[in-house]
């Protein structure tokens, strides 16, 4: 009886842990299958308040949990199974009318983590569950701690004028910051170089902030962790020491682990569009053991076109050789016809509508296991060419699955710059994208593979539809032309 409840046992935890969402070498695994995460909504920060970023001009959009829960379903019925969820309390409290803790006659109390915030997360994470959707939690965000932008720090519980727990004086934290660089919030931890180097006074102060940090995780864990659904990463474009994301890391694993779970961290470097000249990168390359995986969005940002190609496949491969190979994810794919020509967004340089839809296939190309077109105006959402583009994965998903192939940008003959991409198993599958603004015409290199029939199958990436199916025979460089020179296309080639 003992041994069989014992297996029993063993049986469940095993369960259990194979149904989280884990990391299975370079892609992701859920509920016991590997899958591919691909992701769009028109949600910024907090979206578990706001899901559409087309009525939140002033940052102060609120949604109602139908309306969120209706952003859902049109991305799942796309095909999508990724959502991204930045936190920003003091956002939440400050412009959205969401308090984070209660208060202590006018001013907050840090001490008691409840309110609307907590229950919308709740709500946003079970639902997103119920539709196997994989959400990843930002816990910190720069932009939530200075007066400009969102207006957060102003009006947030973290600012010492706003709370009971403590003072200018005894925090070292003040009232306004108009610059997240030397910000002591993001200094706090042990291990930090700011703290460790600290007097003893200053060191009390940022434990004393510290404390209610604790306390800001704990509350979140005490909810997310009841769902096999999340990620974790420590920050949005953080530009910190990297000992503050390790802390959390290590806060969320300890709580994790004493429930007998395993949950995935890591943390997003802002520089890592830099790639091979990235600090945040170059630590994270250098310290495998201390990160699950690697949110690499930013590369999107500031590059387009073979530049892009050149930074995403630099990291590619830098992450195939730490031991074990990183597995890559990007939560943002910039680039939205609106954000041109001197419009918000366009100093960042993140490109058009067509951009962001080639910066999708290139990193799948590429090898990054999850990709999720960023909110407008910096990206597409899910805009009607966004569920296209989904849909179109999905087709080519049915042919060949993305883990089974490598970049092999070897195999192509009279290729444009920025005109073609390719990842292949030779002689047996091959994933094949042409971008709108390219020739439309490359050579396939299949010597070979004489007397072997492949068929090609073309989706159409505007339309998120089959194209036309035609064979090809090996033992040439074969040459393949796109059905439409006005498209995006990619081909599924078959042996």
């Amino acid at each position: 009886m003992r041994n069989t409840l014992g297996l029993m046992i063993v049986l469940m935890l095993n369960c259990s842990g194979f149904a989280q969402i884990a990391v299975d070498g370079r892609y992701w695994r859920y509920d016991g299958r590997r899958v591919l995460l691909l992701g769009g909504w028109n949600h910024g920060h907090n979206p578990f308040i706001d899901h559409d970023t087309d009525n939140d001009k002033d940052n102060r959009g609120v949604s109602t949990p139908e309306q969120i829960k209706q952003a859902m379903d049109d991305l799942a019925a796309a095909g999508g199974n990724c959502l991204r969820c930045v936190l920003d309390p003091g956002m939440a409290t400050a412009t959205q009318g969401f308090d984070f803790c209660a208060k202590s006659g006018d001013k907050y109390d840090l001490n008691a983590m409840t309110g609307p915030f907590w229950e919308r997360i709740e709500m946003f994470i079970a639902e997103a569950q119920k539709r196997d959707i994989i959400v990843q939690i930002e816990l910190w965000d720069r932009f939530d701690l200075i007066d400009g932008s969102w207006g957060s720090w102003p009006g947030s519980p973290w600012n010492p004028k706003n709370n009971v727990n403590y003072t200018p004086a005894s925090s070292g934290l003040a009232v306004s910051y108009g610059s997240f660089g030397t910000h002591p919030f993001l200094q706090t931890v042990p291990g930090h170089p700011d703290y460790e180097n600290a007097p003893e006074h200053r060191k009390q102060q940022y434990d004393l902030v510290r404390t209610f940090q604790d306390k800001f995780v704990d509350k979140l864990l005490s909810l997310t962790l009841r769902y096999k659904n999340v990620l974790y990463c420590m920050n949005n474009e953080t530009h910190a020491d990297p000992a503050w994301g390790k802390y959390w890391m290590g806060f969320i694993k300890r709580k994790a682990n004493a429930l007998g779970k395993n949950v995935p961290t890591t943390d997003m470097f802002d520089d890592v569009y830099e790639a091979a000249s990235s600090r945040g990168l170059t630590y994270q390359l250098a310290n495998r053991k201390e990160y699950d995986y690697l949110d690499v969005s930013q590369a999107n940002s500031r590059h387009a076109d073979e530049a892009h190609w050149n930074s995403v496949k630099w990291i590619a491969d830098a992450a195939r050789k730490t031991n074990p190979p990183y597995l890559l994810h990007m939560t943002k794919i910039y680039g939205n016809d609106l954000a041109l020509d001197g419009k918000p967004w366009s100093r960042f340089r993140p490109g058009d509508s067509d951009n962001g839809i080639e910066e999708w296939w290139r990193n799948l190309i590429a090898g990054v296991a999850g990709v999720r077109f960023h909110r407008p105006t910096s990206g597409i959402g899910l805009y009607p060419e966004a569920k296209n583009c989904i849909r179109a994965t999905r087709k080519v998903e049915t042919r060949v699955k993305f883990w089974d192939v490598e970049p092999r940008m070897d195999l192509l003959a009279n290729r444009e710059p920025d005109e073609a991409y390719l990842a292949a198993n030779p002689g047996k599958a091959y994933i094949l994208y042409l971008t709108k603004n390219g020739g439309g015409s490359v050579g396939l290199k299949l010597e070979s593979f004489k007397d072997t029939t492949f068929e090609l199958r073309w989706v159409n990436v505007g339309t998120g539809e089959w194209g036309a199916t035609t064979a090809v025979r090996g033992g040439s460089t074969v040459t393949i032309t796109r059905p439409d020179g006005s498209a995006h296309w990619v081909a599924t080639i078959v042996r």
